[in-house]
């Protein structure tokens, strides 16, 4: 084996598969990264078991082979070469890295006993720009459980019936929905894990032009962005229904500046965080004078009004802080309309502009 290829190259393709090596593992080998040589290419590759990710760059093919080398050790030595170029060879079992100033030697793992990802042949697919699956990711993935008794939760719901697709969190607490429209029909439904779209959309560009290819079979979901290409296990399960689980008799709506909430629940917060076991809730008050919101902690008080046009029955409601703001930072709107049915039946969060997003959380009980 051997072989040279750019080092700006390499550390993009290193960057990628970092995300999908083991690194707990009673499997040593999954703690290193694949290398291997095929055409004008070489394909690095690196699988955790329930994630793996493959990643190609062109290079000089000399000799064609396979080698597995610790991913962390080899990673490390590229970033501080200063060459623009590298050369690698496998001379006795050893892994030589070149560059015009040096020599570095690594040990090297049996390439047969790497796991190597599955072939992968797709059911069902469908295209997507990249830039607007990362948005519907960011603004839903926050919301799955991390609960293993509750296993089908862990990861988010990626329907697609016709032409929308759905990514949709549920963590017993709260639902985050986020849809858009496909120009070409389709039909797949999979529970991908939290963990697996998070480092997925870490690759993910915010160029417009930018496409990712989404594949689905009985076991795995596919991912193919250009050079990268990332496969993931599916969780099998029975996801909720969450269309029957929107409250349809509204009581109250508030229309409100999502940055003036966010900041005063922030502040206001202060005195829930400041105990370790239960968390006082914090309480929102209205009717059509005012937009109250509140705490009482070990600590002290804090209360402070925002404006907000509020139409319907007066209400007093609590909510765990945290599901608030974690839902009024991932929205870009200005804007945002608060629906409220009761004091024991969830909140429905939109942006005022679009029906492409919805954020429902469950209150809590309120002190007399």
């Amino acid at each position: 084996m051997n072989f040279k290829c750019k080092k700006d190259d390499l550390i993009v393709a290193l960057n990628n598969v970092s995300r999908t090596v083991s690194t707990r593992t009673t499997m040593p080998i999954l703690e290193g990264v694949l290398i291997e040589t095929y055409d004008n290419n070489i394909k690095l590759t690196t699988n955790d078991l329930e994630i793996g990710s493959e990643y190609i760059i062109p290079a000089v093919i000399e000799s064609s082979g396979n080698t597995v080398v610790d991913l962390k050790t080899f990673n490390e030595i590229v970033r501080k070469i200063e060459s623009e170029e590298i050369s690698f060879e496998i001379n006795n079992g050893i892994f030589i890295i070149k560059s015009t100033s040096g020599i570095f030697k690594l040990l090297t793992q049996n390439p047969d006993d790497f796991t190597r990802l599955p072939v992968f042949n797709a059911n069902k697919e469908i295209t997507i720009s990249e830039k607007m699956f990362k948005d519907m990711v960011k603004k839903t993935v926050f919301a799955t459980s991390s609960d293993p008794n509750r296993p089908v939760y862990t990861g988010a719901l990626v329907e697609v019936v016709d032409n929308d697709i759905n990514v949709v969190a549920i963590d017993g607490f709260r639902m985050a929905v986020r849809k858009e429209y496909l120009e070409r029909p389709s039909e797949f439904k999979a529970i991908i894990p939290a963990k697996s779209l998070t480092e997925i959309i870490k690759t993910l560009s915010d160029d417009d032009d930018a496409m990712i290819k989404i594949g689905v079979n009985k076991n795995q979901a596919l991912f193919r962005m250009g050079p990268c290409t990332v496969i993931s296990r599916i969780i099998e399960g029975d996801f909720l229904n969450y269309n029957k689980t929107l409250p349809t008799n509204i009581e109250t709506t508030v229309r409100i500046g999502k940055r003036a909430l966010l900041e005063a629940l922030d502040r206001v917060s202060i005195f829930s965080k400041d105990v370790k076991e239960q968390k006082p809730p914090v309480k929102i008050k209205m009717s059509l004078d005012f937009f109250e919101i509140s705490c009482e902690g070990q600590a002290g008080d804090a209360k402070e009004l925002v404006n907000a046009a509020v139409s319907g029955k007066d209400l007093e409601i609590g909510f765990n802080p945290r599901y608030l703001i974690e839902a009024l930072k991932v929205i870009d709107d200005d804007e945002i309309e608060l629906e409220f049915s009761s004091p024991v039946l969830p909140v429905v969060i939109r942006p005022l502009a679009g029906t492409g997003y919805v954020y429902m959380v469950l209150p809590l009980k309120l002190k007399n």
